[in-house]
């Protein structure tokens, strides 16, 4: 029973159906207790599972706090927000099995603004990943522990395709991928990419043991274009390279022969680089129906000395390399895309991540600039100048020294972009990292902090989950405000309000869920509100 105050809030509603038949089954469903919630821009998103539906709560002025509630499809198997916060996907197993017309099929649900729309599919899925543009989602097998899979028989290696601004007749695209005994394991989308025919944008599709290509502006041609399979492996054994992460870089503006994608393994010292150059006039279709795609990728495999942790394309005084980190070597390395040629760069900490910050601080003669950090026994983080690499007297790695590693960088939106959020091991607290200063401000805590930046880039809140401990610390001071609250958090979100001001919603997921409403601008827990069984109400 979801409680006896559900039974109350709805006595009246359920005898004057007592004698239209029975009540519907959402009173008996249970409350949902793995509370999923999602921030928008302007409103805070709670998944009710057992009821098929999605509570959207908008702060309004004076800390109140509308309640609307927006349908979703049976059975849930995931829902994210979208990387923009407009929208929450919500994908559906539907009824199983189905035995009548009003059984709902599978199907995926956007929610937008005070609505949603529906999306039916055929069959359900596990997963799904997001275009950051905004155009498409693509529906895969998700390969993640503890995934159920919600049929009989699935095809791992099928990618459904939505595109969100196509018709409804046209929106949804199924494709299998051909296989050589791998399945997918990440799907990613390019922004636009100049190549031989033109401005494209691509689906990447990691496997565990290869990469496809897919066309998506021409993803429902006639004849077909068939995906374009990158190998890692020679087929000549039985053990495969398995790919880790992927990059991409569109090279020269006035070229549409040099977009790059290039590829790291988990368990191979060597990092792949494919050009996308224009399809060999010999080359021919392998599949009837198919026409070939315009563009051919050529590859490129460079040994590193060590497994790298991390990749990106960067900008040196010497061009376009494929920057690798290799802990276990505590060094990176710099790769030239058309020689092959590499150049160590020694580290003094096993540093396994990186993250370019050229917008915010510049970089040498156009050069980029790379912020380096990472668990796994490093301290601190380093600043890498990549305009002097050539030349071994003049390679700039500048460390910041800090008692732990840093496991998280949160970025801070503007206008205070020059800031990071880092977050150590341990429960000692966290520092904010001065870009522009290369300085690192520590904040102690006296638990370990969950953080949520502001998105007007103005304040975080630091909290301890499941307890009452939140407090609000100003970015441009670093004053930190301690607002305990009566309830304890389970997460916060700080949303925009409709006249313009910001709310804090703190969220707590016993008892149906309640939520504790503050000014984000000027907290002040005398003046909250606060909610109380918010998943109990319109039913």
């Amino acid at each position: 029973m979801r409680s006896w105050k559900s039974k109350v809030a709805v006595l009246g509603l359920a005898l004057a159906g007592s004698a239209c038949g029975d009540r519907p089954d959402v009173y008996d469903a249970p409350i949902e207790t793995q509370l999923q919630a999602f921030a928008l821009v302007d409103r805070v998103a709670l998944l009710d599972r057992p009821a098929n539906r999605v509570a959207l709560l908008t702060p309004k002025a004076g800390q109140e706090l509308d309640r609307r509630f927006v349908g979703v499809g049976r059975s849930t198997v995931r829902a994210e927000a979208s990387p923009d916060q407009r929208r929450l996907f919500v994908l559906s197993a539907g009824d199983v099995p189905r035995r009548k017309d009003k059984n709902e099929r599978p199907s995926l649900t956007v929610v937008e603004g005070a609505g949603a729309r529906r999306f039916e599919l055929e069959s359900p899925h596990s997963g799904f990943s997001i275009d950051p543009k905004g155009r498409y989602v693509a529906l895969f097998a998700a390969p993640a522990a503890g995934t159920v899979q919600t049929a009989f028989v699935e095809n791992p290696n099928e990618i459904v395709i939505v595109d969100l601004e196509a018709p409804a007749d046209a929106a949804v695209t199924p494709r299998t991928l051909r296989s050589f005994g791998g399945r997918p394991q990440r799907v990613s989308f390019t922004d636009p990419l100049s190549l031989p025919g033109g401005q494209r944008r691509l689906l990447v599709v990691e496997t565990d043991q290869d990469v496809h290509l897919l066309d998506l502006d021409n993803i429902r041609a006639t004849p077909r274009r068939p995906e374009i399979t990158m190998r890692l492996t020679s087929g000549a054994t039985a053990a495969s390279v398995k790919p880790a992460a992927i990059v991409v870089d569109d090279g020269d503006p006035a070229r549409n022969d040099d977009a790059r994608i290039g590829v790291r393994a988990a368990n191979d010292s060597s990092v792949f680089m494919f050009t996308l150059v224009p399809a060999p006039a010999t080359q021919v279709a392998e599949e009837p129906g198919t026409v070939l795609n315009d563009f051919f990728p050529e590859p490129n495999q460079t040994d590193v000395g060590g497994i790298p942790s991390d990749i990106q394309f960067v900008r040196t005084d010497g061009g376009l390399r494929l920057a690798a980190v290799v802990p276990t070597a505590r060094k990176a390395v710099l790769v030239d895309p058309t020689t092959s040629i590499t150049i160590d760069v020694q580290l003094t900490e096993p540093y396994s991540r990186m993250s370019l910050i050229t917008s915010v601080v510049g970089g040498a003669a156009g050069a980029d600039t790379a912020l380096l950090y990472g668990s796994g026994g490093s301290r601190g983080v380093a600043f890498w100048s990549l305009g002097k690499t050539l030349d071994k007297n003049y390679r700039t790695v500048e460390v910041v020294s800090l008692a732990s590693s840093i496991e998280r960088v949160r970025d801070v939106p503007p206008p205070r972009p020059e800031l990071k959020v880092l977050e150590g091991q341990g429960s000692g607290g966290f520092f904010v990292l001065n870009l522009a200063s290369r300085t690192a401000a520590p904040l102690t805590t006296l638990a370990q902090p969950t953080i949520h930046v502001a998105p007007d880039g103005q304040r975080l809140w630091a909290y301890q989950r499941g307890s009452l401990q939140l407090a609000q610390v100003t970015l441009e001071n670093l004053h930190p405000i301690p607002l305990p609250l009566d309830r304890p958090i389970d997460s916060v979100f700080d949303v925009v309000r409709a006249d313009g001001g910001r709310s804090l919603v703190a969220l707590d997921a016993r008892g149906g869920v309640g939520a504790t409403v503050l000014d984000a601008l000027a907290p002040d827990t005398t003046a909250s509100r606060s909610y109380y069984g918010i998943l109990l109400e319109g039913l």
